[in-house]
């Protein structure tokens, strides 16, 4: 019987979505061309990271996952908080050395793999690649980054893989012809779709009002995808 539990559902998506957030600002550390101020305040915003993955690393002791994993999940997140307390206390935007922030990829890339490998569908893949891209959005526009380019590419990625996910739900879904089940998922649903238009609408909106991406809106946006997500892949968890 598969186990749907809340924590089952919502710590995969807490676990991979900070890790594939963290993996996309360590390539923008490494490829983007930053001023100091940009590479300082990006790396100062990576607590937002390290708070996430403390989150679900709390949540995951309620689940199946191997202590091991959970112990090296933990040694991860302590590693960036020190790198975040090191950063914060270095004077005059300096940054501190890009090799040290890219070391925490390897405990928290353990963790995540971790969280994957009891997951019951690859599924899970795709709504943390859109929590992902707009939690990376998040602490970009909070940084106060100039890399215009990621504004449009991030939600662009994002919509994609909702519309994605989408169309391999509907063929699960269409794969099951089964009045309770039905009637078990249509209030998940509706509230998935509610949440998923709002959020992605709040997310792509600068796109087409010119205006400069706002923290707050896309921090609220952020809530609403993330809990889309975290609804969808219930629902896909359900129909097994």
């Amino acid at each position: 019987m598969i186990d749907i539990s809340f924590y089952n559902i919502v710590v995969p998506i807490l676990a991979l979505s900070p890790f594939f957030a963290f993996s996309i600002l360590c390539l923008i550390l490494k490829k983007g061309q930053l001023c100091p101020g940009q590479h300082s305040r990006i790396q100062g915003e990576l607590i937002t990271i390290w708070t996430v993955i403390f989150v679900s690393l709390m949540m995951a002791v309620e689940t199946a996952l191997s202590n091991w994993f959970l112990g090296v999940g933990v040694l991860g997140g302590i590693y960036g908080v020190l790198l975040s307390i090191w950063q914060g206390k270095l004077p005059n935007k300096r940054a501190i050395p890009d090799k040290a922030i890219y070391g925490a990829l390897i405990p928290l890339g353990i963790y995540a793999l971790g969280v994957a490998f009891t997951q019951t569908t690859i599924f899970v893949l795709l709504p943390v690649i859109v929590t992902g891209c707009v939690l990376a959005q998040l602490i970009l526009v909070k940084a106060k980054h100039r890399l215009v380019a990621f504004n449009q590419l991030l939600p662009i990625i994002g919509v994609a893989t909702s519309v994605l996910s989408l169309i391999i739900f509907g063929f699960s879904f269409m794969g099951h012809d089964s009045t309770l089940l039905l009637d078990q998922i249509t209030p998940e649903l509706y509230w998935f779709f509610a949440f998923l238009i709002v959020g992605l609408g709040l997310w792509l909106l600068p796109l087409f009002t010119n205006d400069e991406q706002s923290y707050t809106l896309l921090g609220v946006a952020t809530f609403l995808v993330l809990i889309s997500q975290i609804l969808l892949y219930e629902v896909v968890v359900i129909i097994g």
